[in-house]
């Protein structure tokens, strides 16, 4: 490290660090990133590249249509190629209670803007003949996206270097530095930082890095599996959501990806093992929506860390108890649709103190007065 100190300093170079990173660097802010292993090495690596705006929780709507626009730009703005292609969502009804649920998001939804349809038996057969008739109708986001995770972690990386942003890489946070309530500077083990700015975007990680500085961030980390298969003949167009069973989605190069939510009785901890129990329940349900899938050989398997918090929000927002602190964290599986307005929102706060789009749901204190509900959203473990 030539200089020992920077303007601002971010913990994470996942989706959200990087992408703040870029957004601050551009603005002129001197920024340097921690990161104690490589770029996009946990979730912002290990998840599927699905930027999908169907159901969404009522106060993620508007950041992620700013998002999608977004989206929409990149490639250009970065001068990098990231694979953004329109794939569409499906999300799957088993059942009534879904079905309403569903009409009531598609009314919701149009008034932001947002292209969404229910269909009827009939019409899914049409969109994706392989599904079966489990399904009582869908929700249909045609304009819902997909992109490439490293391609994106890379070209915000390039991009953020091009502004001046620093990286330090295989550098453990082992501590903070504080003084009167007040962010001094971050400690590694590759030395220490000055800084009175800290964004912790450590994903399932961020809240070891709260303790630190006497504060509890609820955060409870979950491993989410993904299994790919043989490449197929083209049979799923769009990205397929079944809310309480699994994620599937075809590759260019027509391999089937097949992701868990979260298990029943809910596994939790940071491992990335292979749990074969998973795996076999993951794959019996995903047979039963699309029963083309039976014999197909799976070639291989990985795990990565969603971060939950209490009620599945994120947390977006200055801490009170500490100057200079800044969270982006617990977006359970969220983080990556969401990164280019994320990086946007955390440049706002510091460069402008205060954000263009309403963040009131996302901020730290909300934990304090006791009970949070659960939000009824998508989240992966539904």
């Amino acid at each position: 490290m030539t200089s020992r100190q920077a303007d601002v300093v971010i913990i994470g170079a996942g989706s959200t660090g990087l992408s703040a990173a870029y957004e601050l660097a551009k603005a002129g802010v001197d920024v340097l990133v921690v990161e104690r292993s490589f770029l996009a090495a946990e979730g912002s690596g290990r998840n599927l590249g699905g930027i999908r705006q169907i159901g969404r929780d009522i106060n993620e709507v508007p950041l992620m249509v700013a998002a999608m626009q977004r989206w929409h730009q990149l490639e250009e703005e970065l001068d990098y190629n990231i694979e953004l292609t329109e794939d569409g969502y499906l999300w799957v009804a088993l059942s009534e209670e879904e079905l309403s649920l569903q009409r009531e998001l598609a009314k919701r939804d149009a008034s932001y803007g947002i292209k969404e349809f229910v269909l009827c038996g009939n019409e899914i057969k049409d969109l994706s003949p392989a599904i079966s008739d489990t399904a009582l109708g869908a929700l249909y986001s045609p304009t819902d996206c997909i992109a490439d995770p490293f391609r994106v972690a890379k070209g915000y990386f390039d991009a953020a270097q091009r502004y001046g942003a620093r990286f330090l890489f295989d550098a453990e946070v082992t501590n903070l530095r504080l003084q009167t309530g007040q962010i001094q500077g971050v400690i590694t083990n590759r030395g220490e930082i000055a800084t009175d700015t800290l964004i912790v975007a450590a994903g399932p990680w961020s809240d070891q890095i709260g303790r630190m500085a006497g504060i509890e961030i609820p955060i409870t980390p979950c491993p989410n599996q993904i299994i790919v298969t043989e490449p197929v003949p083209l049979i799923l167009p769009p990205f397929l959501l079944i809310s309480s069973i699994a994620v599937c989605r075809q590759s260019s190069r027509r391999h089937v990806y097949i992701g868990n939510t979260n298990a029943p009785g809910g596994i939790t901890g940071y491992s990335k093992k292979t749990d074969y129990g998973e795996l076999v329940r993951t794959v019996r349900n995903i047979i039963k929506i699309v029963p083309a899938l039976r014999n197909l050989n799976v070639m291989r398997t990985w795990a990565g860390t969603l971060d939950f918090t209490p009620d599945d929000n994120f947390v977006l927002s200055r801490v009170e108890e500490v100057e200079g602190l800044i969270l982006a964290c617990g977006f359970a599986g969220h983080g990556f649709a969401l990164a280019p307005i994320i990086g946007s929102l955390l440049r706002e706060l510091i460069v402008d103190g205060k954000t263009s789009l309403p963040v009131a749901a996302f901020q730290f204190d909300r934990f304090k007065y006791g009970a949070v509900g659960k939000t009824k959203h998508f989240a992966h473990h539904h």
